[in-house]
C-alpha cells in the first residue's frame, strides 16, 4: 500500500518546475540565483479596452479626428495625456482616462487598452536555474533544508528565523511580540489569540510558524498580509519534534515560506524552506513510498491524533475495530512512549 508522505528533511535537493499556462517571456539567465520571491516569467493574459467617442468629446465630424490627433496607435499614454484635441487658449480636448496604449483610431472614436495584465510567475522557491524552457517557464534547483506544513494562508516571504520560545509547545500571546521581531520569521507551537496576529503585523514581522492554530482564528489569518502555516493543523497540537529539531539547528538563518494553499494533484502544499550553502548536492526526495518496518510516521487521525512513531510491525491480515471497520493496520513504537495499533489509512510517512 502506497503512504502520504510528508517530507521534514534536514538536507534535500529540491527541482521545481515553475511554467506559465500561456506561452510568454522568460526573465532570468541560466545559472542565475534567484529568491523565492523573483519573477522568473511573464505572459500577457488578456487586455481591457475602452472606446472613447472623440467625434462627441471635441463637438467635431468623425473624419476631422484624424487631423486632431495628438497620439498615434501604438503609442503609450499615461492617465491625463492629451489624445486628441483642437489648438488655441479654449481648446477642448480628450484625455487618457488610464494609462495604457493607443490600440486603433477609426470613425471618430479611439480605442484605448488600458490594462496590460501581466502575469508574473514568481519562483516561489531559493535557488539556482538549472534549466529554461524558452517561451514558457524554468526549473530551479535548491540545496535546502525542507519542511512541509498542513495548512498555509497564501503568502510568500523571505525572513530570519527567530524562536519566540525553544519549546515546541509554546503558546504565543500578544505581549511577546515587540518590534525586536521586526522583519524576522517568528516560529511557536500554537497560538489562540486574534490580537497576536494583528499585533505581528504591525510590527511587522515577516512570517510565522506555528505547530496549530484556534480554528477561529482562521478567518484573521486568511487577511494577514504575512504568511503563516502550521505544520501539525488546528487545534493545540505543539509542533512535531523533526520539524521542531530542523528549525532549531537553523534558527537565526534566513528562510523561505511559502504558505500556499495544498493541492493534491499538483503534489503542491505550504513548505518552510532553508536554503544550505556548501552543503554539496544531496539526493532528492523520494515520490512514492510504501509502509514498511522502522519508517517514521504521524498518526492523522483518531485518538493519538498528532502522534509520531515508528512502524514495527504491519499485520498483513485486516483487523476489525471497534466501529465494525476492518482495515490494514501498524503497530507504532510512539516517540512519547508507549505503543499504538492503528489503521495504514491514518498514517502518514515522515520522509
Amino acid at each position: 500500500m502506497l503512504a502520504p508522505v510528508t517530507y521534514i528533511q534536514p538536507l534535500t535537493t529540491l527541482r521545481r518546475r515553475r511554467v506559465l499556462p500561456v506561452e510568454g517571456f522568460v526573465m532570468v539567465n541560466l545559472g542565475q540565483m534567484v529568491r523565492a520571491g523573483d519573477d522568473v516569467a511573464r505572459a500577457n493574459l488578456y487586455s481591457e479596452h475602452v472606446m472613447l467617442d472623440a467625434s462627441r468629446a471635441l463637438g467635431v465630424p468623425a473624419e476631422r479626428i484624424a487631423k486632431l490627433l495628438q497620439r498615434k496607435p501604438g503609442e503609450k499614454v499615461e492617465e491625463g495625456d492629451i489624445l486628441a484635441g483642437r489648438r488655441g487658449v479654449t481648446r477642448r480636448v480628450l484625455r487618457a482616462p488610464a494609462s495604457g496604449r493607443v490600440a486603433a483610431v477609426s470613425g471618430g472614436q479611439i480605442l484605448l487598452q488600458v490594462s496590460d495584465d501581466s502575469s508574473r510567475l514568481k519562483a516561489r522557491v531559493p535557488g539556482e536555474v538549472i534549466d529554461i524552457e524558452p517561451g514558457r517557464g524554468v526549473i530551479i534547483e535548491s540545496v535546502c533544508a525542507w519542511i512541509q506544513a498542513a495548512w498555509g494562508n497564501g503568502g510568500l516571504a523571505d525572513g530570519v528565523l527567530v524562536f519566540a520560545d525553544g519549546n515546541h509547545d509554546h503558546r504565543l500571546t500578544a505581549d511577546e511580540i515587540d518590534m525586536s521581531q521586526r522583519g524576522a520569521i517568528m516560529i511557536a507551537g500554537t497560538c489562540d489569540q486574534r490580537q497576536t496576529l494583528e499585533l505581528a503585523d504591525q510590527v511587522p514581522i515577516r512570517g510565522l510558524i506555528l505547530g496549530s492554530m484556534s480554528t477561529r482564528l482562521i478567518p484573521v489569518a486568511q487577511k494577514m498580509p504575512y504568511p503563516i502555516v502550521l505544520t501539525e493543523g488546528f487545534g493545540s497540537m505543539p509542533m512535531n519534534a523533526d520539524a521542531h529539531s530542523i528549525l532549531t539547528n537553523n534558527s537565526g538563518e534566513e528562510a523561505t515560506l511559502n504558505a500556499q494553499a495544498g493541492d493534491l494533484y499538483k503534489g503542491e502544499r505550504p513548505e518552510i524552506i532553508i536554503p544550505l550553502r556548501d552543503a554539496g548536492r544531496p539526493p532528492t526526495p523520494v515520490d512514492l513510498q510504501s509502509f514498511r518496518l522502522g519508517l517514521s510516521v504521524r498518526v492523522l487521525h483518531g485518538p493519538h491524533h498528532g502522534a509520531i512513531g515508528e512502524i514495527t510491525g504491519l499485520l498483513a491480515s485486516s483487523t476489525l475495530f471497534a466501529s465494525g471497520i476492518r482495515a490494514p493496520v501498524a503497530e507504532i513504537a510512539l516517540a512519547g512512549g508507549g505503543e499504538a495499533t492503528v489503521p495504514l489509512a491514518n498514517l502518514e510517512v515522515l520522509g
